[in-house]
Formats: structure tokens, C-alpha cells, sequence
């Protein structure tokens, strides 16, 4: 069997025809021995730009906020790019390590090097278009489709009465469905109409690279109430989902429009940092009273509000959260 550096190298020759040689990286001798038990590590350079490849030496799976870690660490001994190598690595994973921006090649099989799309702009302009991503209208829409949509078809007037948005917003959402390729569409007449084909898991998982957090502002507070009406999220609830402990403060939700009202029946006092006593507030984007469940915000919406978390006890108590949802 090759080695995996030298599939790599065949591997960047045959996909962008690209030379490169790695060599054994001296500096490693300086790294903290974790690192150099973890990993191998290879200088190379990929089309004049100075890499550090970062060879996984045993082939037991790494959590890509692990990796992304790592690859902080390396920086303060190596000031250009690295990029993560392995043989293999889950497809769940491997969107992970997208969303959490580490560069990585699985030789014969996928490389994500967003450094080398910056120097390929002008060649490959059409590949570096921007992913667009769904407005809050949008997002509701199709968390409303996941949740209660049974398979009927949808107009823009019916669906912004259900979601209380305005019939214009409704049909920009249908716009943004339609441009990225989700729903079945049709026009009769003067009235649009959308039908989801894929229900569950699998519009979720059609939607999702298109998907944002909700949260838009975090707050720290000194709240006098005596009961909080909004909707727990963050930590506290992915702790009711999973078996992650509760976190020492409070965490709340509300829409903007929700916020204000509560703030001008209350009396709250805005921190610049968590204390003992405080709440956190999470400003949505849309309502998390639209979709929560016994007080807690959905799963779906938790879930994009904290995949950016970057955290190994965070991301097991989402992956166990999302497993017990029943499609």
C-alpha cells in the first residue's frame, strides 16, 4: 500500500494537476509531544502557496473541533496554512470540518482547500460563487413544512397568515426556495403554489446548507420577575434534549419584537459579562415560541444555533439530541 502522502501527491496531480512533494516538516521536533503522537506532519507547497499537512497517524476518527483546535495550536509554529489529511473520514464529519473551516483532502476521495479557491478565483470564478443562504422568512417556512406539513400545497397568502408575515414576504421566500432548487413550484392563474416532494429528515437535509443560526444578539441580564416567559435555548436546552449538564445561568429566547415588550413590563439591567444571578438572552431572528415544545426551542433551530459552538461535550449532546428526533 502507498502512502497516504504519497496518495495525496497523486491526488493533486490528477484532480487539479498540480505538482507538489512533501517533505518531512524539522519543525515538528518543537511541537508539543500530543501533537506529534496525533499527527505527522509534511511541508508542501500547492501552487507557490507554503502548506503544512497534518497526517493523522492512527486511524480512530477525530472530532473536526478537535482538528480545528490542533490546527489553532499549530500556528504559533507555523504561520501559513495547514491542511488536514486522513484516509478516510465520515460524511458527517466531513461537513463538519467545513463548517468549521479546516482545510483538509481525503486522498481519492475529497479535498476542501478554500486558501487555493481564493488563487483560483479568476480561473474558476463560476465554482466560488457565494452559497446564498435563506432569509428568516424562508427558514420558517421550511422548519414549518418539517414540523407540520403533510404534504399540501402551499400559496404565499395561506402561509404568511400561518407564519405572520406579509403576503410579499411569503412570495420572497417562495423566490428563495425556487432559486435554490426545493419544492415542486407551479403558477395558476395570478396564484403561486409550492409542494414540498421531500418531507422530515430528508428536506431538512436539502435545506440545511442553506440554513442560518437564528440568533442574532446575545444579552447578559439582571431580570426582576418572578416567572421568565420566554422560551429556553442554548445550553439549557440542549441539557433538557441530552445528559449535558445545566449551565450555571439561565438561557432565554425571544424575538426582537418580544424582547421590547417584555422590557417595558420588567426591569432589566444590562451586563457586560455573565455574573452569578444573570439570564442570557438570545434574540431571534424569527419567534422561538413559533416551533418550541413544553417551553424549550426546537431541536432544529437549537441545533443551528449552536453547531458553530466549537466545543467536543457541546457537539456530543447535539449529536445525541438530534438522534432522538423522530422524523
Amino acid at each position: 500500500m502507498t502512502s497516504i502522502v504519497q496518495d495525496f501527491a497523486s491526488y493533486l496531480r490528477d484532480t487539479l494537476a498540480v505538482l507538489a512533494a512533501p517533505v518531512t516538516w524539522q519543525g515538528a521536533e518543537k511541537l508539543p509531544l500530543y501533537l506529534r503522537e496525533t499527527y505527522r506532519f509534511h511541508e508542501v507547497s500547492i501552487l507557490d502557496l507554503p502548506c503544512l499537512l497534518m497526517v493523522a497517524r492512527d486511524p480512530d476518527e477525530k472530532t473536526p473541533a478537535t482538528v480545528r483546535k490542533h490546527m489553532d495550536q499549530l500556528r504559533e509554529k507555523w504561520p501559513g496554512e495547514a491542511v488536514f489529511v486522513d484516509r478516510a473520514v465520515s460524511s458527517h464529519n466531513r461537513k463538519r470540518l467545513i463548517e468549521h473551516k479546516v482545510p483538509f483532502v481525503i486522498p481519492g476521495n475529497q479535498m476542501y482547500l478554500p486558501m487555493l479557491g481564493i488563487d483560483l478565483r479568476e480561473h474558476f470564478r463560476k465554482l466560488r460563487r457565494t452559497r446564498p443562504t435563506f432569509s428568516p422568512s424562508t427558514q420558517m417556512l421550511v422548519l414549518h413544512a418539517i414540523y407540520r406539513g403533510n404534504g399540501q400545497t402551499l400559496t404565499p397568502s395561506e402561509t404568511a397568515q400561518r407564519l405572520g408575515y406579509s403576503a410579499m414576504t411569503m412570495t420572497r421566500a417562495f423566490d428563495e426556495l425556487e432559486s435554490v432548487e426545493i419544492g415542486e413550484h407551479s403558477v395558476k392563474g395570478k396564484e403561486r403554489y409550492l409542494r414540498f416532494a421531500a418531507t422530515g429528515k430528508d428536506l431538512w437535509e436539502q435545506a440545511l446548507p442553506f440554513m442560518r443560526t437564528p440568533v442574532k444578539k446575545r444579552l447578559h441580564e439582571l431580570i426582576q420577575v418572578t416567572s421568565m416567559p420566554g422560551v429556553r435555548a442554548g445550553l439549557a436546552a440542549l441539557a433538557h434534549y441530552s445528559m449535558l449538564a445545566e449551565p450555571r445561568n439561565p438561557v432565554y429566547a425571544f424575538g426582537f419584537d418580544e424582547w421590547k415588550a417584555f422590557c417595558r413590563n420588567n426591569t432589566t439591567t444590562e451586563l457586560t459579562a455573565p455574573e452569578p444571578g444573570s439570564t442570557e438572552i438570545e434574540l431571534w431572528s424569527y419567534s422561538p415560541a413559533e416551533f418550541a415544545a413544553d417551553g424549550f426551542a426546537d431541536r432544529l433551530s437549537l441545533f443551528l444555533s449552536l453547531r458553530e459552538v466549537g466545543d467536543e461535550r457541546v457537539e456530543g449532546a447535539i449529536e445525541e439530541m438530534m438522534r432522538s428526533i423522530h422524523w
